[in-house]
Order: structure tokens, then C-alpha cells, then sequence
């Protein structure tokens, strides 16, 4: 058959059976690289992260290649069909089918880095954006709200009065924040009472990544529940137009190019870290517990696939429905945040709402304790 296939063409369609099989073994390559990333450490190896991070764009790349040879009539197309079953696995991590359950015993959590309450919208103030937000979080009405980047959003107030404020204007009775060091912007606010974890643990200690509390929920449960905040990637939207403007990209492509790669390196290796101090700063807790917050790691990524082996479920995947990116920058269908969730939790709905204040989308998980 292949043979008398390449009898049949002519010169062009030879010409473009080639190409697009070389397109399409780079593209095998691409993704191989890409699911592969969750098994390498960045401490050890760096290159495959940004393959992880491109998950999206790569399986585009594939599904397009596919479709020319499809429309080739080539026999190369085993080579994309091949692409495709390595993406499955991604797939999965980030486009969700979950069902949603209702149950009389729910709670709900919001996750959401306000970026400092730094506005997209260039009209508005601090003061303004924090109104608005508050209007938000009235409306959705979470048990528990875990903010990353909380800063100063009013001028003379001091950050616990900040934090205070917001609380009371929201109608959250209880606050917690490291007030020792490392305060981070991680602040955890509660319609139910908080307590602060072990002190000999690395969270009790105010020395890692975040903010955890153990929570009493009366009737429907007691569970803990983290809010982790890992580096960003540090990559500005000036540096990003650059590189997608193709004029600019030209002249500055040795520069920008080299900086935002050992920027996205540097952030790879810093979190591989920070993550392992966040996991050993965890109390001895054999209970339900909640982690959530900003980290900056696509689900293709090391630190995603420790998490997992941790025990923790991202609960997206479960009650989720869609792709539901989580940043509002200029880098699309990027899912950083996420709320994780151990066996004791179990998860109802999950909810990404496309609410742009910050760079960042709050998301929401409805959720009852396991008995």
C-alpha cells in the first residue's frame, strides 16, 4: 500500500506528506516530553518543565498535524495517533469530566490570590478593588476564604487592620496569618472557629510556604485546612508581548528570550523545594485535610505528581467540569491554583468563576466530611 501510495502522488503531495511527518515525530517528541515532566525532578534535570508547562499548546499542535495527514490520506498518521494516546494521561489532569453532588452537610472554601489587590482595571484604586471584592465574596459566600498576596489596600491602615477590616466587612468572625515571621500574604478568614496547628510542626513554626489552621465546623466536622502560596514565575506582561510580538520577538529574542528561561528554570527548582518544606511542615494529623492556594505549577509538573503521592486529590478533576484555567494574565489555559483534598474530604462541586480583579480566578469547592 505504501508503495503504490507513493506512486499516486505527486511531487508537492510527496513534499507535504514529509513535512507533516516530520511535524508529526517533533510533535511525538514534544508530548512524550511533556508527560514525562511529572517524573523529573527540576533539581535534576530542568529542560522538560517548560514541555509541561506547554501541555496545551503541544496537544493543539498534534490534534492540527493529525488532521493534515488525516486529510493526506498518509500512512504516517500512526505517528500522531501515537502523540495522541501519550496525552491521555494529561488529558486527564487537565480537562475534567466530574459530576457534582449536593449534600445538606456541605462547606465551602474559596481560594483566590488578590495579587495585592493590584487592579487590572487601570480606572480603579485599591480601595475600590477591595470593595468590589468584598462584593464577590459576600455573593458566594464561602465558610472559608484562603487569600495569597493579601496587602495593604487602604492608605494609614496597618496590615492586621487591613486584614481585620476586610474580615468584619465580609462577615468572617475568625483570621488566621503568621504574625511571628514570614507572613507572606497567606491569610486564612473563617465563618467557623480556627485554631493554629502544632507548634512543633513547620507550620506551627511560621517557617514554610503557607498558613494552616485546624477548623471546627460543629456538626458537619472538624478538618484542617492549608493555604500555600509557591514563587511565582516572575515573568512580567512586558516580557510576554515581547516574545509574542514578532518585530520585537526578533531584535530581542537573545535577551528576553534567555531571561524568561532562567526565570521559568529558576522558578521550577525553587518550588520543587518549597513544596517538599510545605509537605514535611505538616502537623501528624489522621483527619480530613484541605490544602489550596496559588502554585504556580501546571498539572503536567513534578510538584503536581508529589502532591498526589502525598495522598492529596486535586478535587478539579473529581467535581470539576471543563479545562477552567486559573490565570487572568496574558498566558492562556494555564490551571495553577488548585484545592487538594485527602480521603477524609469529599468533594461536591467545584467552581472556577472568571471574576478578573486579579491575575488570578478564585476557585470554589463545595465539600462534606467523610464519617
Amino acid at each position: 500500500m505504501e508503495q503504490k501510495e507513493k506512486k499516486n502522488r505527486s511531487f508537492l503531495g510527496k513534499l507535504l506528506v514529509f513535512i507533516f511527518a516530520v511535524l508529526a515525530f517533533l510533535g511525538l517528541v514534544a508530548m512524550a516530553l511533556s508527560v514525562i515532566n511529572a517524573y523529573i525532578n527540576p533539581q535534576h534535570f530542568i529542560w522538560t518543565t517548560v514541555f509541561g508547562l506547554a501541555f496545551w499548546v503541544i496537544l493543539i499542535f498534534n490534534v492540527v498535524v493529525f488532521f493534515f495527514l488525516l486529510l493526506l490520506w498518509s500512512n504516517k498518521i500512526w505517528i500522531s495517533v501515537l502523540a495522541l494516546l501519550i496525552a491521555i494521561p494529561g488529558i486527564s489532569k487537565s480537562f475534567s469530566f466530574g459530576s457534582k453532588e449536593k449534600a445538606d452537610n456541605s462547606i465551602r472554601i474559596m481560594s483566590y490570590n488578590v495579587h495585592q489587590f493590584i487592579t487590572v482595571n487601570k480606572e480603579m484604586d485599591k480601595e475600590q478593588l477591595t470593595n468590589r471584592l468584598m462584593d464577590m465574596v459576600r455573593e458566594q459566600s464561602p465558610d472559608i476564604l484562603c487569600c495569597q498576596e493579601f496587602g495593604y489596600f487602604k492608605t494609614g491602615k496597618t496590615r492586621p487592620k487591613g486584614i481585620e477590616a476586610f474580615a468584619e466587612n465580609v462577615g468572617f468572625q475568625y483570621v488566621y496569618y503568621n504574625r511571628k515571621s514570614n507572613y507572606a500574604g497567606n491569610v486564612i478568614f473563617s465563618k467557623y472557629p480556627i485554631a493554629k496547628v502544632a507548634e512543633d510542626s513547620g507550620f506551627g513554626q511560621e517557617n514554610t510556604y503557607g498558613v494552616m489552621v485546624s477548623v471546627d465546623a460543629g456538626e458537619k466536622g472538624k478538618f484542617h485546612v492549608a493555604n500555600v502560596h509557591l514563587l511565582s514565575y516572575m515573568i512580567t506582561d512586558n516580557e510576554i508581548d515581547i516574545l509574542t510580538n514578532t518585530s520585537e520577538r526578533k531584535n530581542n529574542l537573545d535577551t528576553i528570550g534567555k531571561k524568561v528561561l532562567h526565570k521559568l528554570n529558576y522558578a521550577f527548582q525553587r518550588r520543587s523545594d518549597e513544596l517538599k518544606k510545605v509537605l514535611d511542615g505538616m502537623p501528624p494529623v489522621d483527619g480530613p485535610i484541605i490544602v489550596c492556594g496559588d502554585f504556580n505549577e501546571p498539572p503536567l509538573s513534578y510538584n503536581y505528581r508529589q502532591m498526589q503521592k502525598a495522598g492529596f486529590v486535586d478535587t478539579f478533576t473529581k467535581v470539576g467540569f471543563g479545562i477552567k484555567p486559573t490565570y487572568a494574565g496574558k498566558l492562556p489555559l494555564l490551571r495553577i491554583d488548585y484545592i487538594w483534598a485527602n480521603d477524609g474530604v469529599k468533594p461536591l462541586d467545584f467552581e472556577r468563576y472568571k471574576y478578573k480583579a486579579s491575575d488570578h480566578y478564585p476557585i470554589v469547592l463545595d465539600f462534606a466530611i467523610n464519617n
